[in-house]
């Protein structure tokens, strides 16, 4: 065997290695500095065209862009006889959502804090871990949850927990088995969703921007349904979903 050819090739394989891994790393640094770059430019863009609109953005926008799926959704329900288990709650299946009666209600002392209070409600609810605040939605008699995916609210799946007279005195909960499906995408910048709307004239001048946030939203007439990623903006009090894909607007869903 001739080991000065073949110390030769093993040096030049190793160099070609360090080449490819080198232009590896610099490929994802560079990616990273262009989505940055990328939202700044929208942010910078957005500002001056919503100052040119009349229009007052009094929240952070979020700046992640990350690659999302859409999900499949499917009601199975949380069955009644599993929270027999649980003392004190007395439980009935409605369309969708499972109602819960606190029997006694929960005393609230001091000022309400929505993530102590689910906490404090979780040994009498199922999957209480999986559940977030909804801060812009929640009010003195009602406090609003999200089921949540990799952390981001499902905007479809929530919990509604019912306050009065000083205490929680029961919830009413909705719960989906979750799963990703095929076709990962990034998804546009919360300011280009603005913007959309902006043009469309969903939002108008003089209006205040009040909380974006991103998710995933979408109808539940069957059962199993297909979430899209989205972007939540509430504005004036008025709340509007924002395909995180296509940057079209979401047709809202109509309850009873």
């Amino acid at each position: 065997m001739d080991w000065s050819k073949t110390k030769t090739i093993l040096i030049w394989a190793f160099l070609l290695l360090d080449l490819f891994l080198g232009y590896q790393v610099y490929v994802t640094r560079i990616s990273g500095w262009s989505d940055q770059e990328l939202t700044r430019t929208d942010k910078g863009e957005m500002e001056m065209y919503l100052n040119q609109q009349n229009i007052t953005l009094a929240t952070e926008v979020p700046q992640e862009t990350p690659e999302m799926t859409k999900l499949q959704a499917e009601y199975l329900g949380i069955n009644p006889f599993h929270m027999k288990e649980l003392p004190g709650v007395k439980a009935t299946m409605e369309k969708m959502a499972l109602s819960a009666e606190l029997i006694p209600p929960i005393q609230i002392h001091g000022q309400i804090v929505p993530n102590e209070l689910l906490r404090q409600l979780g040994p009498l609810l199922m999957y209480a871990e999986q559940y977030t605040a909804d801060l812009y939605q929640s009010n003195q008699s009602r406090l609003l949850y999200w089921q949540t995916y990799e952390k981001m609210p499902v905007f479809v799946a929530p919990l509604e927990v019912s306050l009065d007279t000083g205490g929680i005195s029961g919830y009413r909960q909705t719960y989906f088995q979750l799963r990703e499906e095929e076709g990962a995408r990034q998804v546009i910048s919360g300011y280009k969703a603005i913007r959309s709307l902006v043009e469309k004239q969903i939002i108008g001048p003089g209006e205040r921007i009040e909380s974006v946030s991103l998710g995933y939203y979408g109808s539940y007439d069957a059962d199993i349904q297909s979430l899209a990623p989205v972007w939540r903006v509430i504005h004036d009090g008025r709340l509007h979903f924002v395909n995180a894909f296509t940057g079209a607007v979401e047709r809202q869903l109509v309850t009873e």
